[in-house]
């Protein structure tokens, strides 16, 4: 039971965001229309949880994405599903800010369904992207939580390197750093290390486009 709610736990802080690859923060911008992309990645989360997962992404029309996930814990061993929709409210600035806003819903079997709502801010200039991120989940028979998260990426080369906390209310917040790399046309390798609530957290991932 006790690595169940760890499971829980790591789903609601991770999942919800379904933020592109290797950033758990998420950014106001979409797919252009008819392109999306998938990815992959193992991480330990948090209770030494060891998960692998693959999401994919699509956006049918101009502004607006459709993802998901599913994510398999094999410590406990649990799996969890996402499904979302995630809306470019403003377009984005080379120089300067957009927002955008994620509705979705996880649901772990044997638990039961968590719904998110996530508001998203991207502000673009020469020192890189900023994204500023603040929502809200409901675990099942648990109290609204609220959720948050900040970063900032920053290409360097052929490298695009970041730093970001996250987290939600009641619990430690997380602090990581990672990079990400196109080793193809269209696929890119990431990865990232982070301490969260006394543990090393760290993911290996990657990403196709098409």
């Amino acid at each position: 039971m006790k690595n169940l709610l760890l499971l829980v736990a790591a789903t609601a802080a991770a999942l919800p965001a379904l933020a592109g690859r290797p950033l758990t923060v998420d950014d106001a911008n979409v797919n252009d229309p008819g392109h999306g992309h998938v990815e992959a990645w193992y991480a330990r989360a948090p209770g030494r949880l060891h998960t692998w997962t693959v999401a994919p992404a699509f956006a049918p029309i101009d502004g607006l994405e459709l993802g998901a996930a599913f994510s398999r814990d094999r410590t406990t061993p649990q799996s969890t599903e996402a499904v979302q929709a995630k809306w470019r409210i403003t377009p984005a600035q080379d120089a300067g800010c957009n927002v955008g806003a994620v509705l979705g819903a996880s649901h772990t079997r044997g638990t039961g369904r968590t719904p998110y709502l996530n508001g998203l801010m991207t502000c673009n200039s020469d020192w890189g992207a900023s994204h500023f991120n603040l929502g809200a989940n409901r675990a099942p028979g648990a109290s609204t939580l609220a959720t948050w998260g900040v970063a900032h990426e920053r290409e360097f080369g052929a490298v695009t390197a970041h730093v970001e906390a996250f987290g939600q209310r009641r619990a430690k917040p997380t602090v990581q750093i990672g990079a990400r790399t196109e080793i193809a046309k269209g696929l890119q390798l990431d990865g990232t290390v982070g301490r969260g609530n006394r543990e090393t957290l760290v993911s290996v991932g990657i990403k196709a486009s098409f």
